[in-house]
């Protein structure tokens, strides 16, 4: 079930689908990325609409999620490859994704930090 979380998400963002993707997002989640820190509140005002736009136009082979759970805290790592173009930018670049997600006194889990980084690939 973790892996689901983390799988919809990402599958929630390919399709545009803004509220199922803030959906698996606690309300105290952090996101770091290309060193920012970013609170739900500023995901959902601007960068969840880029990540969308992303996702939507330039497809990306996830490699598989190893997940590891202790009690009601789990993370999620995994790798990937994003190859495409982007507003007239060629993309190639390996990216590399943690997650960590907590579950809540109902059993549901959901997504309460993500850490994202990338680099370019060499062509």
């Amino acid at each position: 079930s973790i892996a689901k979380v983390v799988s919809g998400f990402h599958s929630a963002l390919a399709a545009g689908d803004s509220l199922l993707a803030l959906s698996y997002l606690n309300p105290d989640v952090t996101i770091l990325e290309s060193g920012g820190e970013e609170r739900l509140s500023d995901y959902r005002s601007h960068h969840l609409s880029a990540d969308i736009e992303f996702a939507k136009a330039v497809p990306s082979a996830n490699g598989p999620i190893r997940v590891t759970s202790r009690g009601d805290v789990a993370w999620a790592v995994s790798t990937s490859t994003t190859t495409g173009t982007f507003k007239e930018r060629a993309i190639n670049s390996a990216g590399a994704e943690l997650m960590v997600l907590t579950r809540s006194s109902g059993g549901e889990w959901k997504i309460s930090a993500i850490h994202w980084s990338s680099r370019r690939r060499n062509p």
